[in-house]
């Protein structure tokens, strides 16, 4: 009968030293992301004869996690000689100096935010169509809600219509921009760790209670 108590107050001992230590984790979640936005680009102010500042807006009715809008700040370089047009969010793509950085948030009706700058950022511009088509890499910078201290990489693909650019260069232009990949955030998960203290207090009880049961069974004996 002791015998089998001792079993399992022995098994309980060694739970609670399982149990009674407590340690965080970091953990990576990856989200998947892909939404098409009905996008507006307008002159934010011109820079040189050929680069210029634009602000983009969006919104979207199958963006996920609540990010329905967007709104930025970028730059592009046109090169109508070669039909061809490249854009950034970083001003020093283009050898700007003393200019703020632009980049993009994703936003929506919730706490959800996502950063990114636009890298690497390249069209062509069809002059029979009057249209752009461009595509370029989003390196996210962080967020707010689900995607604090987020990462990782957003492809992008657009196209507008610039017709309108012929009678009004100020007037903003629309289209749409795709833009899809995954997020990563890293969060905090708490997992217990074994106590060998708690563990080898168990044991010594159990070995104790033995050693006094023992005692009594030889001197009831004698």
């Amino acid at each position: 009968m002791l015998r089998s108590y001792s079993s399992w107050l022995l098994g309980f001992l060694t739970l609670v030293g399982l149990s009674s230590s407590v340690e965080s984790a970091r953990a990576q979640t990856t989200y998947k992301f892909d939404a098409t936005y009905d996008a507006s680009s307008a002159l934010f102010y011109p820079i040189t004869e050929n680069i210029t500042a634009r602000t983009i807006s969006g919104s979207s009715n199958n963006a996920p996690f609540g990010l329905t809008k967007a709104s930025g700040l970028l730059y592009v370089q046109t090169d109508l000689s070669s039909a061809s047009y490249r854009f950034s969010s970083n001003p020093e793509t283009f050898g700007l100096l003393s200019l703020p950085l632009g980049g993009v948030t994703l936003f929506g009706e919730g706490n959800n935010k996502l950063f990114y700058e636009v890298e690497n950022g390249t069209g062509v511009v069809d002059l029979t169509n009057l249209t752009t088509t461009g595509t370029n890499i989003n390196n996210i910078t962080g967020g707010q809600g689900l995607f604090q201290g987020a990462t990782g990489t957003l492809n992008g693909f657009e196209i507008y219509q610039v017709g309108n650019l012929l009678v009004d260069t100020t007037s903003p232009s629309r289209g749409s921009v795709r833009i899809s990949g995954a997020i990563s955030v890293l969060t905090t998960q708490k997992v217990p760790e074994p106590n060998t203290t708690a563990a080898l207090t168990g044991i010594g009880i159990i070995v104790a209670t033995f050693l006094l049961w023992r005692k009594h069974y030889i001197n009831a004996s004698n």
